[in-house]
């Protein structure tokens, strides 16, 4: 936070990895817990995150209120380097091999994950939420026991029916980079059926075997599919199409693409065009992009498994923000294009991100370390895989041998 750090020129090594800045000048840092906050990418977002928090919450007071929280944040940080740093020297504190590293690494993290929540809560009210229920997959595992690993089945993905009665679930192809079963779970008995055939597991495909779930289209309870082929030849995307359409009772091939969807297609994998003058970035580092006629979101890979999510207006083409720093759960973020916000996996749990505004608020019921899947179209139902019991946070380290639920929940307080 700027109000650890000294402002005075120093002889302090310039932070590595600038994309990702802390909250005050690295350049510029003399103290030693202020230079291994720079020297570390984890804790330069931690801090950069808290400063955001802090300044909304800041800008929303006046007079004695104001005054207030500037000094409970500047006892705060003499604590957070009581606590963490005490009178050791940044080479003591930047040793990878000591046992003071860690110490002081791990003690920061706690502290500014404590306050960011505490901050970020009093910034933007949390978002409500009313457990629904939770997904139960054994359908899937006794069919496709190739997808289980740790007792947890693989999920390429889920998207919710408009009206939120249905899920359709895409199973992931051990073969290509794409889906290659579709299945319906319908919410209000918690029943669940293929949509798609069983993918072909023999060395030659057959040349009408389903190779990957390209688009998904909804009309009431029915989910309808197009497929490729293996055919002779393919690579697995370059096949025929088929067609498929299910009702959580009974699941068909179609002869014909169904008329009675068209125009409602949504491909699986999104989709956007765009100029590369649109991007400061390295198109090479671009992971998942998505976007509308206002708005590109991006993530970039960093190295290292470290990924950033971006944002950027198009018309007029604004600056890159950073929205949120973190690793490879970032490219599964969600985007409502019809409201230009984000939802993503954060340090304190879900969040949804308004672009606009650039406001976080938390979504409540949600831990670390959990992951969405997916969200309606009324940005009323959220669907996440959690190590907890569903509607639980907290933000421990989740037990790594603690199963995988998928939940839903009602976002109520939107």
């Amino acid at each position: 936070m700027a109000l650890s750090g000294a402002a005075s020129p120093s002889t302090a090594q310039p932070a590595p990895s600038v994309t990702v800045p802390a909250s005050f000048d690295c350049g510029k840092a003399t103290r030693a817990v202020d230079r291994f906050i720079c020297a570390n990418a984890a804790l330069r977002w931690q801090d950069l995150a808290l400063s955001r928090s802090y300044r909304a919450v800041l800008d929303s007071l006046t007079g004695p209120a104001r005054a207030a929280l500037v000094a409970q944040q500047r006892d705060w940080v003499g604590e957070r380097d009581r606590r963490c740093a005490a009178d050791r020297s940044f080479a003591e504190l930047n040793d990878p091999a000591s046992w003071v590293h860690d110490q002081a690494y791990d003690c920061l993290m706690v502290v500014y994950l404590d306050r960011r929540q505490t901050l970020g809560d009093r910034a933007a009210t949390p978002i409500a939420t009313r457990v629904i229920g939770e997904i139960d997959l054994a359908p899937i595992v006794r069919a496709r026991p190739e997808l289980v690993e740790d007792g947890n089945v693989r999920i390429a993905g889920m998207r919710l029916s408009p009206d939120d009665s249905h899920v359709a679930i895409l199973l992931p192809s051990q073969e290509i980079d794409y889906p290659d079963q579709l299945w319906l779970y319908r919410v209000a008995d918690r029943k669940l059926t293929p949509v798609t055939p069983r993918p072909d597991a023999a060395a030659k495909h057959s040349p009408e075997a389903v190779s990957a779930i390209t688009s998904l289209a909804w009309r009431g309870g029915t989910l309808f599919a197009i497929a490729s082929l293996w055919n002779d030849g393919s690579d697995g995307l370059d096949g025929p199409q088929a067609y498929y359409a299910a009702t959580i009772a009974v699941g068909r091939r179609l002869r014909d693409k169904p008329a009675e969807v068209e125009g409602q297609w949504e491909s699986v994998t999104g989709g956007l065009v765009y100029r590369e003058d649109e991007f400061p970035d390295d198109l090479d580092a671009v992971q998942s992009l998505r976007g509308n006629e206002g708005w590109l979101v991006w993530t970039a890979n960093r190295g290292h498994g470290t990924v950033d999510l971006h944002i950027r207006t198009r018309k007029p083409l604004g600056a890159p923000h950073l929205v949120i720093w973190g690793g490879w759960e970032l490219a599964q973020f969600l985007f409502d294009d019809a409201r230009s916000r984000l939802i993503y996996p954060a340090d304190t749990g879900i969040a949804q991100f308004d672009m606009a505004t650039r406001t976080e608020r938390r979504i409540a019921g949600t831990g670390r370390e959990d992951q969405p899947y997916a969200v309606s179209a009324d940005s009323g139902t959220l669907i996440w895989a959690t190590r907890n019991r569903c509607g639980e946070e907290y933000l421990a380290v989740r037990e790594p041998d603690a199963p995988e639920r998928f939940c839903l929940a009602a976002m109520t307080g939107q």
